[in-house]
């Protein structure tokens, strides 16, 4: 079979993946990796112990043969090779500073798949790039930053038009945070007599540190209803056990919240909604 394969014209950019915390500021030395320090990335073995294969069948014919441009005669890149194995030699030095691969480069191509081979270090995509805690690098097709850019910019506006229906009512603002941090492990309560200028300050945290779920929640078709079993919790008008929700009668809305949503949503329950409801009201919540 003819071999089908050709060196992309692309750009690949490998990038640190920052994550953001509270112990550095950002820009600090050590907020990745101290100014001398660096990975080096080798082709990762499977749990057999033989080396994981970066190409495929088709690139490595590619590169064993003229055309490929590397003096390498079939059989080279074969992992399974005993003696001069090119890839136990062959290493990827990454540092705090963005590598830019051009993949029309035979090498600079190896280099790609040796990293993207490296499926728990590096992140494929942006946009995958916070879905594993152990990813250390992302890789970017070049241009893609802007448009990430472009995409986060956005995003914000958005947040801060959201933010701008809510800032000078302290009650909507406890309770979207109310509802935010019943989201997190561990969430705090707000005080009831919290200032409106701590609950701005509190909001604005998390416009800059989790804007993805911001824009989630304010977006949730039901937000409101999780706004009053919020509300509901905090005035005693229901119970939650572990997940369960219950009214102080003892009648189960829901085993979690999604069918305690759909509980309250249901016009068949109106009547123990509205009981529930005229206890928020009555309460000081």
């Amino acid at each position: 079979m003819e071999n089908t394969f050709t060196l992309p014209k692309k750009v690949i950019l490998v990038q640190p993946v920052r994550r953001k915390g509270n112990w550095i500021p950002t820009g600090h030395e050590a907020d990745f990796l101290f100014k001398h320090s660096y990975f080096s990335i080798v082709v990762p073995k499977l749990q057999n112990g033989e080396l994981k294969d970066p190409l495929t069948e088709e690139e490595r014919t590619y590169f064993e043969s003229q055309k490929g441009g590397l003096a390498l005669k079939s059989g080279d890149l074969s992992i399974y090779k005993k003696e001069n194995n090119y890839w136990n030699k062959f290493k990827v030095k990454l540092d705090k500073n963005t590598l830019k691969l051009d993949l029309s480069n035979p090498i600079d191509y190896i280099r790609y798949k040796v990293l993207l081979s490296n499926s728990d270090i590096v992140a494929p995509s942006l946009n995958e790039k916070f879905k594993k805690g152990t990813y250390k690098y992302v890789l970017a097709e070049e241009g893609s930053m802007d448009q990430e850019f472009v995409k986060s910019a956005n995003s914000k506006k958005e947040a801060y038009k959201a933010f701008g229906k809510m800032d000078s009512s302290p009650e909507k603002m406890k309770d979207f945070l109310g509802v935010y941090y019943t989201l997190k492990p561990g969430g705090k309560s707000i005080p009831l007599n919290a200032k409106q200028d701590f609950l701005i300050a509190e909001i604005e945290k998390i416009i800059e540190s989790d804007l993805g779920t911001f824009i989630e929640i304010v977006k949730d078709k039901d937000y409101d209803v999780k706004v009053m079993i919020n509300k509901a919790l905090r005035a005693k008008a229901l119970e939650r056990d572990k997940t369960t929700y219950r009214t102080p009668e003892g009648i189960t809305i829901g085993e979690t919240l999604k069918q305690a949503i759909a509980y309250l949503t249901n016009p068949i329950n109106s009547e123990e909604y509205i009981k529930i409801q005229s206890r928020i009201d009555n309460s000081k919540v």
